[in-house]
């Protein structure tokens, strides 16, 4: 029992250090929401080039974790699909191995996990 409460205060005491860096961490994510929206706006209205294209889906990819900044990748997706097809594919698949791996398992793509493990060797 005193050995469990011990555990549970360090794991308080983990979670009172880590909420200021959580704290920033959001106040982060909620700037790039602000920055990158009109960039999205603006590209979405325009037919943009395919190094444009990949550059704002390569910053956005960086805060995909977070429902809004997903959202405006996936704008820039779908905005894009048919101009550069396989550029899009591309960047959803680095989505779905970077936030969502679970996706590729059982899949022809689950190799793809398994990538960065061949280049190590």
């Amino acid at each position: 029992m005193e050995e469990e409460q011990k555990d549970n205060q360090a794991i308080d005491n983990l979670v009172d250090h880590l909420k200021p860096l959580v704290e920033h961490m959001k106040h982060i994510h909620d700037m790039a929401v602000v920055a990158y929206t009109p960039l999205v706006d603006d590209l979405c209205n325009r037919k943009a080039t395919q190094n444009e294209e990949e550059w704002m889906l390569d910053w956005l990819l960086m805060y995909a974790g977070d429902d809004r900044m997903l959202q405006l990748y996936k704008r820039v997706c779908r905005a894009y699909w048919q101009v550069y097809p396989d550029s899009i594919a591309f960047y959803i698949m680095e989505y779905r191995k970077e936030y969502d791996p679970e996706s590729l398992i059982g899949t022809k793509y689950e190799y793809l996990l398994h990538e960065n493990k061949y280049d190590e060797e």
